[in-house]
């Protein structure tokens, strides 16, 4: 199957290409062995290894090789259910899940030997056996060994959910313990997921870490799509409001506004000031306020695409909300966030070039409000100006 084709079915799968796009850049960026931990238990595999093993295939024919942790009794009825494809015919014959994998033997160096795996084309297997040592050790040994910023718990319960009204609890920000909502009832699979959140995240200080538990039938989504497809336990994010550029990397600010708008700002936008700029610690989002006679301009909200499904932009917004009263910012028509805009602002207005929003305004402020969002300068430059720049 060519690239074009599997990126194409995995397109197909998650409904998402335009982000799909953006976090497989983001995947490929990494050091191939930091991609990603994927553990599945016992009764996963029993299961629904069909449907993982499926979405590990298309995972492996993208370059991505995920670092497996198997328990030892999966192991075995995999080697039962999948004897051909397992054992092979002699020793040298290639040994193949639908993809090929290469087991990692336990008194080897980890790092050295999953790198050799990977650059062999190979997925590596770790097998663990919880009588020799517990899961939560294992994982954080090969997550702090390896580099990696996500571990991937695939369960055939799937996510934790709101009892009421089913939908997935798609995000948990950690400052000390897991709060669960005291209604909601959970698997044995998911409450070993929540301790195991709770023990990593106490030991790991990386702001990227996220742990997320899944179903086996819906890993991509998980990965490829903003919203994701299960529950994200990370961190509570860092942010930071500043009054003046001291300790801003300004350099590494005007480049998240670019990236997070795909658009090249004007020269001029280098020269202007924020009067308070709310900044996630690194850099994967930010919020450039402008005080002005009316209240607060929001003139750039920017989150990194990849930071999309880890509540950011969120928790940017909220410090907005706390610290800057009467609000109003202006949106282009075919920014795809105005759904959410139009859905928390107090009012807005349109033309055919801006959507003006507005939030805590005096009725009476309005008309001066959109005249001055409608006098902003344009802070980016067009596709012909970008081109004769190059």
């Amino acid at each position: 199957m060519k690239s074009k084709d599997i990126l194409s079915r995995v397109f197909e799968i998650t409904r998402d290409p335009r982000d799909g796009l953006l976090f497989l850049q983001e995947f490929q960026s990494l050091s191939p062995e930091s991609f990603a931990i994927l553990y599945a238990d016992s009764e996963t595999i029993f299961e629904s290894s069909e449907a993982l093993f499926s979405d590990l295939k298309l995972l492996y024919q993208l370059d991505l090789f995920p670092f497996v942790v198997l328990e030892e009794d999966s192991f075995q009825y995999l080697k039962v259910f999948f004897p051909l494809e397992q054992m092979g015919k002699d020793q040298g014959e290639e040994k193949t899940l639908g993809f090929s994998y290469e087991i990692i033997p336990r008194e080897k160096p980890l790092l050295d030997t999953v790198k050799d795996s990977i650059q062999k084309k190979k997925i590596p297997i770790l097998l663990w056996n919880d009588e020799t040592e517990k899961l939560e050790t294992v994982l954080e040994r090969c997550r702090s060994l390896l580099h990696s910023a996500k571990i991937i718990y695939v369960s055939i319960d799937g996510p934790l959910k709101d009892p009421t009204s089913g939908k997935v609890k798609s995000i948990f920000q950690l400052e000390n313990n897991f709060q669960l909502p005291t209604d909601i009832s959970i698997t044995e699979s998911q409450k070993e997921f929540v301790e195991l959140s709770e023990a990593l995240l106490s030991k790991i200080e990386d702001p990227k870490f996220n742990i997320v538990l899944t179903s086996p039938f819906t890993l991509l989504t998980e990965l490829f799509t903003v919203k994701g497809s299960g529950t994200l336990v990370k961190r509570k994010n860092k942010i930071r409001k500043f009054d003046s550029t001291d300790g801003v990397d300004m350099e590494r600010l005007f480049r998240l506004i670019e990236e997070s708008f795909g658009k090249k700002l004007k020269k001029e936008f280098f020269q202007t000031k924020f009067d308070v700029l709310f900044l996630e610690e690194s850099y994967r989002a930010c919020a450039w306020m402008q005080k002005t006679e009316y209240g607060y301009l929001l003139s750039k909200f920017a989150v990194n695409g990849v930071a999309r499904g880890a509540g950011v932009g969120r928790d940017i917004w909220d410090q907005i909300l706390e610290h800057c009263s009467p609000l109003f910012w202006r949106s282009k028509p075919d920014n795809t966030i105005n759904k959410w805009y139009m859905s928390i602002a107090q009012g807005i207005e349109k033309d055919q070039h801006w959507y003006y929003y507005w939030l805590g305004v005096d009725k009476a402020l309005i008309p001066g409000i959109v005249g001055l969002l409608q006098s902003q300068p344009e802070d980016f430059e067009s596709k012909q100006e970008a081109k004769s720049s190059q």
